[in-house]
């Protein structure tokens, strides 16, 4: 290989190594994270550094009927847990939830239940250790699908 094939081979894989920072990895992260979070509802806590349980809903063995059967954070419709969206742009993915009452939950908010009512935290959107490794994992993998020769 000559010196002049081997920089037009470098400048190629460049090429490739931007348009995935950009469009690929950005999409792969934001999937990853979805389905991060929704595991969150599954497992019934928040998973960073091992699993931190959600305290327990109250309708939780005393509710009698479909509202009784669920999880907590979990209904029939699944409301907040089907909301968890990710919008994609130029080498970032923002991870949000629109529904106007996931913050409560997710951060303990002070809730419209009555004077003094404080939702304890539920968080099932934040940093998580886990899903860190899970996107560098899918990181590095992509570089070493491009770098190979």
């Amino acid at each position: 290989m000559s010196e002049q094939e081997f920089l037009q081979q470098i400048e190629a894989k460049a090429k490739e190594l931007q348009e995935c920072a950009i469009r690929i990895m950005p999409i792969k992260a934001g999937r990853i994270a979805k389905d991060h979070f929704q595991q969150n509802f599954r497992l019934g806590g928040f998973v960073n550094g091992g699993l931190h349980k959600w305290k327990v809903s109250k309708r939780i063995g005393k509710a009698k009927g479909a509202k009784g059967k669920y999880k907590t954070l979990l209904s029939g419709r699944n409301h907040l847990f089907n909301s968890i969206e990710y919008v994609v742009s130029d080498s970032m993915v923002v991870i949000e939830n629109k529904v106007p009452y996931a913050a409560v939950h997710n951060e303990g908010l002070r809730a419209g239940r009555g004077k003094g009512f404080q939702m304890p935290q539920r968080q099932f959107i934040g940093d998580s250790q886990e899903l860190t490794e899970e996107i560098q994992g899918m990181i590095e993998t992509e570089i070493t699908k491009i770098l190979e020769l």
